[in-house]
């Protein structure tokens, strides 16, 4: 039987529910195993103390910050090659890709030295005590060398998701994922001749499997033998036309990944000024990263939602586009809605199983997070398939306006409000965060009726005339 390509079968069959799905799966299989690796982190340096398990979630917090450069490139390109796979133009899609190779290489130069100059300062704003600081910098050192393997690893994922294929950076990540787990227990515990490192193991680990990931990641995009071909010559060539394009899509999104980056960072100062702040952070990191399980599905439900927008659009099939957007808003909301349920059920076990120790407080105020923000979830799922959509197509400025207004100009002071004004202290920041992702998913639906991301224009490298579709 002639094998069906996968474009023309994005393009044209359809179940547009079998579509996601086919889309989905493996991007949910993926970050499944992401997040495990996440909590497997946050389980082994657990049994260090709390302030190993607060170092880590400040770390992380500070590297989310530094994420706005990543979604810079990697949304702009990933529009612009789903887009050409939609038109079939395989010259175009593989010099974005190059030029996402070259932008992750130059952020790289940028990021690591500053990172490495700001570390301290970052760290004494977030107003963690002394022990935590010491843990949490040696973490962020090894993590800041370790950028140039981060955004590479990260943007040739996206490059295989923009075309369509979305099985290979799954392969690649059950990998990675070994290697993270084998140097986390190596590297954390000790082994041999290698010394017991604490937290600076994980941080190790996690470098490693980067690197791997990496190698492993550009060896087949290169290679000509999955739905996308790099060329090498587009990876050494600057071009910029295409960085510019690259970056007016993504930097929007940039923003956006900033403003609710910089709203994580500014909750988590705000939890460790609270009264509770010794059990409130932990428990902070501890529900944060048991709701990511809730979270993937809608993550990985919105990956599929921009591939098949700029799919679509590239092949002059708006209704489609639209008709797949609600389709992923429906999946998204029901699947993040049913994992939400399940860990408002079992919150006592689920986060009792982070503590080396039993501890009340921890327990309490992670069962409080888990049940408000879970209600809410169903909308935040909402959103992201909404804004993903609109990202697909290179429409970037107006999600980026919803987040920021409704991440960072409502969120924060109403957090700090209900927090202190009200002395409603961690329990106020919950209520604030569900809020204003209802909020956030009423805006997103607002600008999607509109229309006017199906119209983004984007110029093709062959002839270098402008496709506005």
């Amino acid at each position: 039987m002639k094998k069906i390509k996968n474009r023309d079968f994005l393009l044209n069959n359809e179940n547009l529910y079998y579509n996601v799905i086919y889309l989905a799966w493996p991007i949910v299989v993926q970050s499944l195993l992401q997040v495990s690796i996440g909590t497997i982190d946050i389980k082994m340096v657990g049994s260090l103390g709390v302030d190993a398990i607060s170092a880590v979630g400040t770390g992380r917090n500070i590297i989310m910050l530094l994420m706005v450069l990543v979604m810079a490139v990697s949304t702009g390109t990933i529009a612009m090659i789903s887009r050409f796979t939609g038109m079939n133009d395989s010259k175009s899609a593989s010099k974005s890709a190059g030029q996402g190779f070259i932008l992750s290489i130059a952020a790289s130069a940028f990021m690591i030295p500053v990172g490495l100059l700001t570390n301290e300062w970052v760290l004494h704003l977030l107003g963690v005590n002394e022990s935590v600081f010491i843990l949490a910098k040696q973490y962020m050192v090894i993590f800041f060398f370790s950028i140039p393997f981060f955004l590479l690893n990260f943007m040739a994922k996206s490059i295989f998701q923009g075309a369509g294929d979305t099985k290979t950076p799954l392969m690649i990540d059950i990998i990675m994922n070994l290697v993270n787990v084998l140097g986390n227990f190596i590297f954390i515990f000790g082994f041999w001749i290698i010394p017991p490192l604490g937290v600076q193991g994980a941080a190790l680990g996690t470098f490693l499997a980067r690197v791997v990931g990496t190698i492993l990641g550009w060896i087949a995009l290169t290679s000509g033998r999955f739905t996308i071909k790099v060329e090498v010559r587009d990876m050494l060539r600057p071009s910029i036309k295409i960085s510019k394009q690259i970056l007016k899509i993504g930097v929007p999104a940039a923003f956006q990944g900033l403003s609710r980056n910089i709203s994580r960072f500014l909750i988590f100062a705000i939890l460790a000024r609270t009264i509770t702040a010794k059990a409130s952070v932990p428990a902070y990191v501890i529900g944060t990263n048991l709701n990511q399980y809730a979270l993937m599905p809608g993550l990985a439900i919105g990956t599929a939602a921009a591939t098949l927008s700029g799919i679509n659009i590239g092949g002059d099939k708006l209704k489609r586009a639209t008709e797949n957007a609600k389709v992923c808003a429906v999946l998204g909301a029901a699947l993040m809605g049913i994992l939400a349920l399940i860990f408002i059920i079992f919150s006592t076990p689920f986060i009792e199983f982070f503590l080396d120790e039993y501890n009340a407080d921890v327990i309490s105020i992670g069962k409080s997070f888990l049940i408000i923000i879970g209600l809410s979830e169903p909308l935040h799922g909402v959103t992201i398939s909404l804004s993903r959509t609109m990202q697909g197509a290179g429409y970037t400025k107006y999600p980026f306006i919803i987040t920021f207004v409704s991440w960072l100009v409502i969120r924060i002071p109403l957090a700090y409000v209900l927090a202190f004004v009200f002395n409603l202290q961690s329990t106020g920041v919950w209520i604030s965060i569900s809020l204003t992702t209802i909020l956030s998913a009423i805006l997103s639906y607002v600008v999607f009726r509109r229309g006017r991301w199906k119209h983004v224009e984007i110029n093709r490298v062959k002839n270098n005339k402008s496709c506005n579709y």
